[in-house]
């Protein structure tokens, strides 16, 4: 018979289907420092806000006067940012956009822009076969996280 308790554990760990376990163990500990400062009893309210707070607060940059992007997710190969400004997204007011390793410009995250920047490195082929199949923005239904991250954190970076 399953305990309350572990029906709770059990809703969590579902969440972490699908992810290397060093990446549930990042999660698992951020969980642990958030925790420590919350009062009894818990407040869904309290730690979403602390969370969107703490977020931008440690990986925003500031854009102008007109926004700021930070840090969605990384892999060995690129860093994907997101934008956000004051304008509508039809606008131009937000967007993803990513680095690489050689170029710390900020390239909009399409599919064209990635085959050109990864069209004279090693790892061309595999992007470019990707992209034949997939789009760039397509996610993991399980995870939420960019599929391409997910590709390249299976390749070896040297």
């Amino acid at each position: 018979m399953i305990t309350y308790e572990n029906k709770i554990i059990l809703d969590v760990l579902e969440r972490f289907d699908g992810m290397r376990k060093i990446d549930a163990y990042d999660i698992l500990h951020k969980l642990e420092v958030v925790l420590a400062d919350l009062n009894s009893p818990i407040a869904y309210d309290t730690i979403k806000k602390r969370l969107e707070t703490t977020q931008y607060k440690n990986n925003g940059i500031a854009i102008d006067n007109n926004g700021y992007c930070y840090l969605e997710d990384y892999c060995h190969f690129i860093s994907v940012y997101r934008i956000k400004s004051v304008f509508p997204a039809f606008l131009g007011g937000s967007g993803l956009f990513f680095t690489t390793r050689e170029q710390y410009r900020l390239i909009p995250y399409t599919d064209k822009e990635l085959r050109k920047a990864f069209d004279t490195t090693p790892i061309k082929t595999v992007v470019y076969d990707f992209l034949n199949h997939h789009t760039a923005k397509k996610r993991n239904p399980k995870t939420k996280r960019l599929m391409l991250l997910e590709l390249f954190d299976q390749i070896d970076p040297e």
